[in-house]
C-alpha cells in the first residue's frame, strides 16, 4: 500500500554581485537563485539515506546559509505535517572532526557569510560519534551535531536560477 505523502514548498529568492572574469576585461553581472525546502515527515532514514533521498528527487539536503533561509526553513516546518523536530540537514564534520561542510555543496558552513546557528554548547561532539547536523532538536531551527546512524526526517532543498 503506498502512502500519500503531502509536500508544502516554500521559496525564497536571494540574489548578490559578483564579478566574472571576462577576456580581456571584467564585467560585472548581478545574480539572483530561488531556494524551496521541502520537509520529508513520511519516514525515517540515516543522514548518508537522508542525502540520496534528495538525489533521488533530484534536491539536495538542505543548506542554511543565512537567516533568510532560517526564516524560510521555519515556515516550511510551520507548514508541515509534523513541526517537532528533528530533521537532518546538509552539514557534516565526518572526515575532519569540528570542521563543518555542507554536503550538498562542499562548502564549509559559515563560507563567505559567516552565518552558524548552532544550539547554545552545540557541536560537542557527545560520545565521540557525531558528525551529522540536524535540526529541531529542541525546537526551532537551531542545529546540532548527532550520530549520523540515528534515523530521522529530513529536509530537502532545490535551487534553481531566477534571472529577472
Amino acid at each position: 500500500m503506498l502512502e500519500k505523502v503531502y509536500l508544502k514548498t516554500f521559496s525564497l529568492i536571494a540574489c548578490g554581485a559578483f564579478v566574472a572574469a571576462a577576456s580581456p576585461i571584467n564585467a560585472t553581472r548581478s545574480t539572483c537563485q530561488q531556494k524551496s525546502y521541502r520537509v520529508y515527515n513520511n519516514v525515517g532514514v540515516t543522514f548518508m539515506e537522508a542525502w540520496r533521498r534528495c538525489q533521488w528527487n533530484g534536491h539536495r539536503l538542505a543548506t542554511v546559509s543565512s537567516e533568510a533561509d532560517s526564516k524560510l526553513l521555519e515556515a516550511a516546518i510551520g507548514a508541515s505535517s509534523n513541526k517537532t523536530g528533528p530533521w537532518w540537514i546538509a552539514g557534516t564534520d565526518q572526515g575532519s572532526e569540528g570542521n563543518f561542510i555542507w554536503i550538498s555543496t562542499n562548502v564549509p558552513v559559515g563560507f563567505d557569510t559567516g552565518y552558524e546557528n548552532f544550539y547554545p554548547d552545540q557541536p560537542d561532539n557527545a560520545g565521540g560519534a557525531e558528525d551529522c547536523m540536524e535540526i529541531g532538536r529542541w525546537g526551532g531551527v537551531r542545529w546540532n551535531d548527532a550520530p549520523c546512524g540515528w534515523k530521522q526526517r529530513y529536509i530537502c532543498e532545490q535551487v534553481m536560477p531566477n534571472f529577472q
